[in-house]
């Protein structure tokens, strides 16, 4: 097996099968499995996939156990080489998991591949960053970041003045999407739990980095993220709770939020 897909969902019915399609259609070429952790959907989501993929190894919580604990899940589950860790917001585009796999075969110090994300208008989304540091935090989670939104801080967080043409050393990525070498990952768990929902991969990228893997972000594979963020909605959600409060265990956790490390050419 080369390929392990993991899905994590939750109320997912608007994007898990077209998502699923999308990976059924751009994978002819590849030996993959797929795995589905569904985390107490309530919206009939589990029974669209059963009925559409009666094939597919779906696993079934009797309640949300967060992000962190069901990409666990799936990769005690998995027999793949490397893992694709994929939210059911993003859709493949063909060749790209051909692409990615053959840049990791051909780079065996990179531990996390971190594809180019699409908005569904074909824009370039900003999804690999820098480390966080308290002046971004100051932008990001106070008025300052309304009142200058193209702040020099937050614009080197997002990366924004790098074109994303070229394959690059990076901090981090969304992990919505990345693919990881199996062997790269200690302790039989991909995420840390203790991460109900944000920051674990953060998390993933830094405990990587210290090990001695890199993490790369590589434009040639690249697919389309609806990037539906939970957290953005409302004043205050259990999203954004739950976003403050690995944002709390992270800082516990490495005594204050770990240095910027920058990005080099790969």
């Amino acid at each position: 097996m080369v390929l392990s897909i993991i899905v994590v969902s939750h109320n997912s019915s608007e994007f898990i099968l077209s998502c699923l399609n999308s990976i059924r259609n751009c994978l002819n070429r590849t030996a993959y499995e797929i795995i589905i952790v569904d985390n107490h959907s309530r919206d009939g989501s589990p029974r669209l996939m059963r009925e559409t993929f009666p094939d597919l190894c779906l696993i079934e919580n009797v309640k949300n156990l967060g992000l962190a604990t069901a990409v666990n899940q799936g990769f005690r589950k998995a027999k793949g080489k490397y893992l694709l860790i994929l939210n059911p917001d993003v859709g493949l585009l063909p060749g790209s998991v051909e692409k990615a796999i053959t840049f990791l075969e051909k780079n065996p110090d990179v531990g996390i591949l971190l594809p180019k994300l699409l908005n569904p208008d074909g824009s370039l989304q900003f999804s690999c960053r820098s480390f966080f540091n308290f002046p971004y935090l100051l932008f990001r989670r106070t008025p300052l970041g309304k009142i200058f939104p193209n702040h020099r801080v937050i614009r080197e967080h997002f990366m924004m003045n790098w074109d994303h043409a070229d394959p690059r050393e990076v901090d981090w990525g969304l992990g919505g999407c990345m693919f990881l070498r199996r062997e790269a990952v200690r302790g039989g768990e991909v995420f840390d739990e203790r991460f109900f929902l944000y920051m674990e991969d953060v998390d993933l990228c830094f405990r990587m980095k210290a090990n001695g893997w890199k993490g790369i972000y590589y434009p040639e594979a690249a697919m389309v993220h609806a990037h539906v963020r939970e957290s953005a909605r409302g004043i205050f959600n259990r999203a954004k709770w739950e976003h403050l409060k690995s944002m709390i265990k992270f800082y516990r956790k490495y005594g204050g939020f770990s240095p910027r490390i920058s990005g080099k050419d790969a």
